[in-house]
């Protein structure tokens, strides 16, 4: 089992529209079982895949609110824990939805300890028995505790990246938040950065030309299309949305690198 964060600390650069996509062709093309993690207190990954109605108690902030005292029965059993899970509309996709009170959850909760980082962490040898291939987390575009909780947790980050000026000076800051959880989670690696909403430009050219030259893998780009609105809207990822759509044809060929560990 691998567990991947789809993470950038910039906002519209289209993570969401990523992890739902790449879960969807790992499952429909490649057979995988994907559980999904809505991290960010937008709840769009939550909502896309059809678990808008959070059940009290039922989601990743009731995991990180779990106060101390109870942690150790969390570890001891994992089991009960799984009851946030629940399948999505995608088949072979399952989620562990976000609600918007993940946004109380800031820094200071993970700096006094009252935030359980470790929780998604310590839930990944129940996953791994639970028969999932891939573990996505769709992050917050703000480094807070359910970040943290990505973070300690994920094998690989995958940086989603808009080429625009902004986008890339947000880089720094990010990939230091990255080596400063190493010292946590040693495992821990970028496994590359992926163009999001290119069109040919000599902007983006440029800006290509400096991601590469950062030695980061870069994975193939992601056209832009209006298709990606439009599956939102449809709450349907791309395959079935738009199936000859150039976005869709580049998520597949991205889905097919991760699926065969091509970078």
């Amino acid at each position: 089992m691998k567990t991947i964060a789809i993470c950038n600390l910039k906002g519209g650069v289209a993570k969401t529209t990523t992890v739902v996509n790449l879960a969807a062709d790992l499952a429909h093309y490649h057979g995988k079982r994907i559980l999904v993690v809505d991290a960010d207190s937008q709840c769009n990954a939550t909502e896309f895949l059809g678990g808008s109605i959070v059940r009290e108690g039922h989601s990743l902030a009731t995991l990180l609110r779990m106060p101390k005292a109870e942690r150790t029965k969390f570890s001891l059993n994992l089991e009960a824990s799984m009851q946030a899970i629940r399948a999505s509309t995608i088949p072979a996709v399952d989620l562990l939805p976000a609600d918007d009170s993940l946004m109380d959850l800031d820094l200071s909760k993970v700096e006094e300890g009252s935030a359980y980082v470790t929780c998604l962490r310590d839930l990944r040898p129940e996953l791994e028995r639970s028969g999932y291939d891939y573990i996505l987390i769709d992050c917050p575009p703000a480094f807070n505790a359910a970040a943290a909780a990505a973070l300690l947790a994920a094998d690989e980050v995958i940086i989603p990246i808009k080429l625009d000026a902004f986008a890339l000076r947000g880089m720094g800051n990010l990939m230091r938040q990255i080596y400063n959880m190493r010292s946590i989670n040693p495992a821990l690696r970028v496994a590359g950065v992926l163009p999001v909403m290119w069109y040919k430009s000599e902007d983006n050219n440029r800006a290509l030309q400096k991601l590469q030259e950062s030695g980061l893998t870069l994975f193939s780009r992601i056209r832009r299309s209006t298709m990606v609105d439009t599956m939102t809207y449809r709450q349907e990822p791309l395959y079935i949305s738009s199936p000859k759509s150039g976005a869709c044809h580049d998520y597949r060929s991205f889905a097919s690198r991760i699926a065969e560990g091509r970078y």
